[in-house]
């Protein structure tokens, strides 16, 4: 009795095992299990400001739910403004001074070429006139050799007592007057051709005047070059004010807090750390051995240590290198000397639904069910 007991005890035993062993085979062939797991995130971005300065203001604590754009910290940008608003009136001021210059270089061009004009015109009316008058002295210069003639003539006979003295003196003072006249006309030319050497010396000071349009012109260029830089330096520190806010790149959560207010801080110095629960994924380390029949879209049953709850999701990606590909130190094998490990490579896996309690680096255990051949 003993013995049927023992054999019967011994074949249960026997088919246990035989039982167990189907089943580990069954499960290794349609399922494999990771426990290399970590809940991880795109979307956990650090925060900081660009250019360094102080901390005004944290407008938020860890813990805190954030809205796309929200402010979420402020640098101290007093300066800044004060900087900004002596800019903002040096440009006004500057650009004042070039629309003045402006205005004073279109009124110089004006009243330079309107006296050139005006001198030309005069100068070639005098040119005119003083051609008109040398023709007229010489017609009264050969006027005065016939009366000359004319006159002593009328001396001769004069001296001979022929004619009377009345009639000599009529001819000797037309003959004076005459000579008389034509020297005012010479004096009146020589007056013209002094007139024109100082309408000449007008017009080449108005044109020597030009020069002062080029140093205007100069002076403008200078003034709009100084006027762009202005406008370039208040245009960085637009943007410096502009990047003196922190803003919250997308909805989520504040993660960590890495200042305070009233601190002075270093540009690139993290302030706030921010992630998004909604877009959390689980990175499962899995031995290359263990890929074969895994790919994207096999459906993964999750569970999540902290919480102690199952949860259902689904492979997203393989990525196409392994672990070891980035380490810091790579294996070293251009000696020769080579020992073969187990290589792991990177499996994202999305949930079905997020779970609630959720949190970025919570580690746990995965069992990934197989694709079929079709699949």
């Amino acid at each position: 009795m003993k013995r049927n007991i023992i054999i019967s005890i011994f074949l249960i035993l026997i088919l246990a095992t035989l039982y167990a062993l189907y089943k580990y085979i069954s499960f290794t062939n349609h399922y494999v299990s990771s426990d290399a797991v970590f809940v991880k995130s795109d979307t956990l971005t650090n925060l900081s400001f660009k250019f360094p300065g102080k901390i005004d203001k944290i407008y938020v604590n860890e813990g805190d739910k954030i809205k796309k754009g929200e402010i979420l910290a402020k640098l101290d940008t007093t300066d800044l403004k004060i900087e900004k608003k002596e800019l903002i009136q040096n440009i006004n001021a500057l650009n004042n001074k070039i629309k003045a210059t402006i205005i004073q270089k279109k009124k110089l061009i004006n009243d330079i070429n309107d006296s050139i004009n005006i001198t030309k015109v005069k100068i070639d009316k005098l040119k005119n006139l003083i051609k008109a008058k040398k023709y007229t002295i010489k017609a009264k210069e050969i006027k005065l050799q016939k009366m000359k003639k004319d006159y002593l003539r009328f001396k001769r006979l004069f001296d001979q007592n022929k004619i009377s003295r009345e009639k000599y003196e009529n001819i000797k003072t037309s003959f004076l007057a005459f000579q008389n006249e034509i020297k005012a006309d010479k004096k009146v030319l020589n007056s013209m051709y002094d007139d024109l050497k100082e309408l000449n010396l007008t017009l080449q000071i108005n044109q020597n005047n030009k020069k002062d349009i080029q140093k205007l012109t100069k002076l403008i260029k200078s003034m709009i070059f100084q006027n762009n830089a202005l406008k370039e330096k208040l245009a960085l520190i637009n943007q410096n004010i502009k990047e003196s806010y922190i803003y919250a790149p997308f909805n989520g959560i504040v993660a960590k807090k890495f200042a305070n207010a009233d601190e002075i801080v270093p540009a690139g110095k993290m302030i706030l750390s921010v992630v998004n629960l909604k877009n959390v994924y689980v990175l499962d380390l899995l031995e290359e051995k263990k890929l074969k029949g895994i790919k994207k879209g096999c459906k993964v049953k999750i569970h999540i240590d902290a919480l102690d709850k199952d949860f259902n999701g689904y492979v997203s990606k393989i990525l196409p290198a392994s672990a070891a590909t980035y380490a810091i130190l790579p294996r070293d094998i251009s000696s020769g000397e080579f020992t073969k490990l187990q290589q792991r490579f990177y499996v994202r896996i999305r949930f079905d639904k997020v779970p609630r309690g959720i949190k970025v680096g919570m580690s746990g255990e995965v069992t990934i069910n197989k694709c079929k051949k079709g699949d």
